[in-house]
């Protein structure tokens, strides 16, 4: 347990354990989010996510996550009980998240802020460097057939490194270990029918050309460097959640030319959120991004 400087004298950070997360989706569900249950139960079996719980007297009132993606690390989830802000948490909590990343060998850091925490965060040194915006779409009836050239099929465990090289290239980031979870829970998380896995890969001359992870609260892991292919991808997930049910996909601004297509298209923007660093800039390829785990990951 560590304990830092804040005008809360008490209040300590540890780190979240599986007893707290009742806790911690109530927090959450009385500032207005969503419910994180699922969220929480994805990060606890994630190894490379930290999920911290900031205590006064035994009772949980903040949260947050920092996420080791490789040379990138990621903060997020960070909810401070509206009866304690104001008082340093939300900055003690920002700081002991940075603290372990930097541990974890990040050099640069990296969120998606609200617009209550990002005055927090300049001053804290982030700068703006890009926007997601997240785009939503309802069920899609009828399959979606493959662009010339692809074939698409289930994921199996062999095509997990080409996954993962692929996503490293587009994000800068060694996101390896979320993305296999997701390919051991992607079906539970979303209700997915067939399978046991929760992925699908494109591939073009039989070498993996994207692929798509379900992932929670309606969002995919997507990367497909081929525009025809990631719009394609969009559309599979589309077509296998549950009727009556939507997907999002998170769209950075770089990735433009793919944010008017799919609103020409019928898809609403429902929400947009900075995405700020600290540190050297990161080689990323944005135009290859269709959609993210979470806002808390990326």
């Amino acid at each position: 347990m560590r304990s830092l400087g804040t005008a809360v004298e008490g209040f300590e950070i540890r780190e979240l354990r599986p007893a707290d997360v009742d806790a911690a989706v109530a927090l959450a569900r009385a500032q207005g989010w969503r419910d994180r249950r699922r969220f929480y139960d994805f990060v606890l079996r994630t190894s490379t996510c930290q999920p911290l719980a900031g205590v006064l007297g035994g009772r949980v009132i903040a949260t947050g996550l920092a996420t080791a993606s490789g040379p990138v690390g990621w903060l997020g989830a960070i909810v401070v009980d509206a009866e304690f802000r104001g008082r340093g948490i939300g900055r003690a909590v920002t700081q002991e998240l940075s603290r372990r990343l930097r541990a974890a060998g990040c050099s640069t850091l990296s969120l998606e802020a609200t617009d209550a925490g990002r005055p927090m965060y300049e001053k804290m040194g982030f700068r703006l460097v890009t926007h997601y915006h997240q785009i939503q779409a309802d069920h899609l009836p009828e399959a979606p057939i493959p662009p010339d050239g692809a074939r698409i099929r289930r994921l199996e465990p062999a095509d997990l490194p080409a996954i993962c090289g692929l996503d490293r290239l587009a994000t800068a980031e060694d996101r390896s270990v979320p993305l296999r979870v997701l390919a051991e829970i992607g079906t539970e998380l979303q209700g997915l029918a067939g399978g046991t896995g929760g992925g699908w890969v494109l591939e073009r001359a039989g070498a993996v050309s994207g692929f798509l992870l379900p992932a929670e609260r309606a969002y995919g892991a997507i990367i497909a460097p081929r525009f025809e292919d990631g719009l394609f991808l969009l559309d599979l997930h589309r077509h296998v959640v549950p009727a009556g049910a939507h997907v999002r996909a998170g769209i950075p601004d770089e990735h433009a030319a793919a944010r008017r297509e799919l609103q020409a298209r019928g898809w609403q923007e429902t929400w947009q959120a900075p995405r700020l660093l600290l540190g050297p800039e990161i080689p990323w390829r944005p135009e290859w991004i269709w959609g993210q785990i979470n806002s808390a990951l990326g």
